[in-house]
């Protein structure tokens, strides 16, 4: 009986020994990412895994994302103008799945995550403090921000694409100042708008007038047109309709001229 115990308490160790070996010897592959191995005896394999299980042995296996992640860091800089500004800087990105193998060899087997806070902040706070460097506070905070966004992005996509990352797009929010420069920007702006405002009253004021000028005018023409056509269709007959009618109801008339003037030639006033 005893023996028949021991036997059994002994297979369920092997069982599961060997279950947990099995486990050991397989890795399962996020969905959206990618694995790279590496083995004591022949370093890191260049093949990628792609999402699943796979069986890898004493391998060890480390993942990258190559679906999109999306980031955000803080940046301090200063502009061209000398402003001293802190932005929040938002980007997406993802590991190019044919170079996973390059990533590791950079960085171990350090998580994404530090890779994300060390190595491609840093390259981030540089891209942006370049670009910064290069506009003025005005440029960042108005107008111009979708330009200077583009630049750091441009700048940054450079710097780490051929490590393997690929930087998709980047934005940033509205840049922390201090109460002063806020409020020197606000009173630019301020009179930016009133600037706007006036130019644009002006401009009503502008069109007004010439939309009367021009009412006036088509009706001087309008008048013009009208005269003309009435003194065009004045002729001799129709003068001579005119005096026949006018001696029927007055007596002896005359009518004198080409505009067809009455004369009462019966002495009636």
């Amino acid at each position: 009986m005893e023996k028949s115990v021991k036997w059994s308490i002994g297979t369920v160790i092997v069982l599961l020994g060997v279950m947990i070996g099995g486990f050991r010897f397989f890795e399962k592959i996020d969905n959206g990412n990618v694995g790279v191995r590496y083995s004591m005896s022949g370093g890191v394999r260049d093949s990628a895994l792609s999402q699943g299980v796979h069986f890898v042995g004493l391998d060890k296996v480390t993942q990258y994302p190559v679906r999109s992640q999306t980031v955000k860091q803080k940046v301090g800089s200063a502009t061209k103008d000398g402003k001293k500004t802190t932005v929040n800087i938002t980007y997406a990105y993802h590991v190019d799945p044919t170079k996973a193998a390059k990533v590791y060899k950079k960085f171990g087997s350090a998580d994404i995550k530090s890779v994300e806070n060390g190595w491609l902040n840093q390259k981030l706070q540089k891209a942006s403090r370049d670009e910064l460097s290069k506009y003025s506070l005005l440029d960042v905070m108005g107008s111009g921000s979708a330009k200077v966004q583009g630049t750091i992005l441009k700048d940054f996509q450079k710097s780490v694409e051929d490590q393997g990352f690929i930087v998709e797009d980047l934005s940033f929010g509205v840049p922390d100042v201090d109460a002063q420069t806020q409020k020197s920007i606000d009173d630019l702006i301020k009179a930016s708008q009133d600037n706007e405002r006036a130019k644009l009253e002006a401009k009503t004021k502008k069109t007004e007038a010439e939309a009367d000028a021009n009412a006036k005018i088509a009706r001087a023409e309008g008048e013009a047109k009208a005269n003309k056509k009435i003194a065009e269709s004045i002729t001799d007959k129709n003068i001579q309709y005119m005096e026949a009618q006018a001696h029927l109801k007055h007596g002896f008339v005359t009518v004198q001229g080409a505009n067809g003037v009455i004369v009462d030639q019966t002495g009636n006033k």
